[in-house]
């Protein structure tokens, strides 16, 4: 486990009065903001007990077992695990029923990834054992690869660093043999002597969530990127003195999006160096997001 006071007492001033986390330390909780505070704590091994915060999250669960959206249901199921939770009404069917091919249009301009949807739904079927019936795995997994390109990596109309480590996380859900994939020659093509992992070959600056994107694609793929090294120095000097991390190099903020992605890429340089285990709950296999 990452060892780090600083950090912790961080994310532990955005607790907010109400339970849940706010990285703006407004008394305005959200379900990102919480999984992202407790994903790091967890990284941290500081997991609160916190009663308020477990109210807060069974909340967002509606009497049919659904959630408003995917990333709202991926948040707070996430969470409730990392605090030794399950959701009160079994969420089984709601994320069947939303893991399906992404279509073959443009993804929307915020999302940084097609695949986003996918990589979350999977996780919480790895995270709650969760059965995925064959046909549906079989669709799925047709369906990255036919966003797979000559480079060997994935994306919507080109490749991409962020999709690819999707695309590989999700294929390791389904039980797909990933290195036959053959990402590895794509993921070569994104290291950079200087940040680490790029958002695509030769373009510069890449930002913390491109690191973590690469840390993610070569631990799928039991890849140990002498880009790592890297990494680490990259992901250090985006912490500030508050303890928290800022999404890059030249300065900003820190949140705690960016303080998770960087314990959690982090965390995974460090077990594929050290080859030990991350238990399954912290661990970004697919994700942390």
């Amino acid at each position: 486990m990452i060892q780090d006071p600083k950090t912790i007492q961080y994310i532990s001033e955005r607790r907010c009065a109400s339970g849940g986390y706010c990285f703006y330390r407004l008394d305005e909780p959200n379900a990102a903001d919480t999984l992202y505070a407790l994903a790091s704590l967890a990284l941290l091994d500081a997991v609160p007990d916190d009663p308020v915060t477990l109210s807060y999250l069974h909340a967002f669960q509606r009497t049919d077992g659904s959630f408003s959206n995917v990333n709202v249901g991926h948040a707070v199921c996430r969470s409730l695990v990392i605090l030794d939770e399950r959701p009160h009404i079994d969420p089984a069917g709601w994320i069947l029923s939303f893991l399906l091919p992404p279509a073959d249009r443009a993804r929307p301009v915020e999302s940084s990834s097609l695949f986003e949807h996918l990589y979350l739904l999977t996780d919480l079927c790895t995270l709650l054992g969760i059965a995925i019936p064959s046909g549906k795995k079989a669709a799925v997994v047709g369906a990255v690869f036919r966003n797979q390109h000559s480079d060997t990596g994935f994306g919507y109309t080109h490749s991409t660093i962020i999709e690819t480590g999707h695309a590989l996380a999700i294929l390791a859900a389904l039980g797909y043999p990933v290195p036959s994939a053959g990402s590895t020659a794509f993921v070569k093509q994104c290291e950079d002597p200087l940040f680490g992992f790029l958002a695509v070959p030769e373009v510069t600056p890449a930002y913390l969530e491109h690191v973590h994107a690469g840390v993610l694609a070569s631990s799928v793929l039991g890849y140990l990127s002498p880009a790592h090294e890297r990494c680490r120095e990259f992901i250090r000097r985006c912490q500030l003195d508050n303890g928290g991390y800022a999404r890059s190099i030249f300065g900003g903020s820190a949140t705690l999006e960016n303080t998770y992605l960087a314990l959690a890429a982090r965390a995974l340089i460090e077990h594929m160096s050290n080859d030990v285990s991350i238990p399954t709950t912290y661990r970004d296999r697919a994700p942390v997001l």
